[in-house]
């Protein structure tokens, strides 16, 4: 059964190991993700959890401005007006992220990967592109 998932083949290319998969796929069944639904979105390695999600959400946020001024740092910016940590609760919850922390060490770093999908804290309608907030009558 698990053979013929997409997220198995994906992770596979990706060059995770038969320990890093089983691992994910227990974290995943754990929370009850829809496996057939569930994608990976990428790995980073950081010194622990907190500072992997805010590095890789900053660094997925990808925007350019071109200006002549030198002086315009998007990111500074962002780190100003985002609280990551709402952020990263709201992707949990409307839009089924998880962040999975590996097994084994780097140089007292660790690896993280992240997917996303429809699972049981996210609800039937993580899938749906939808607005963050309550529908409001205006």
């Amino acid at each position: 059964m698990k053979e013929d998932l997409s997220i198995l083949k994906t992770l596979r290319i990706e060059g995770f190991s038969n320990i890093d998969i089983e691992q994910i796929f227990n974290y995943l069944e754990t929370l009850d993700y829809d496996l057939k639904q569930t994608r990976y979105i990428g790995t980073i390695i950081s010194k622990n959890e907190r500072l992997a999600k805010y590095f890789f959400l900053r660094d997925q946020l990808n925007i350019e401005i071109n200006s002549s001024d030198q002086s315009f740092y998007i990111n500074e910016i962002l780190d100003q007006c985002i609280d990551w940590d709402e952020f990263w609760r709201l992707l949990v919850i409307k839009k089924g992220f998880c962040c999975i922390r590996l097994s084994g060490e780097l140089r007292n770093q660790v690896r993280f990967t992240f997917l996303l999908g429809p699972n049981i804290l996210s609800g039937p309608d993580a899938d749906v592109s939808d607005s963050i907030y309550e529908e409001e009558d205006y």
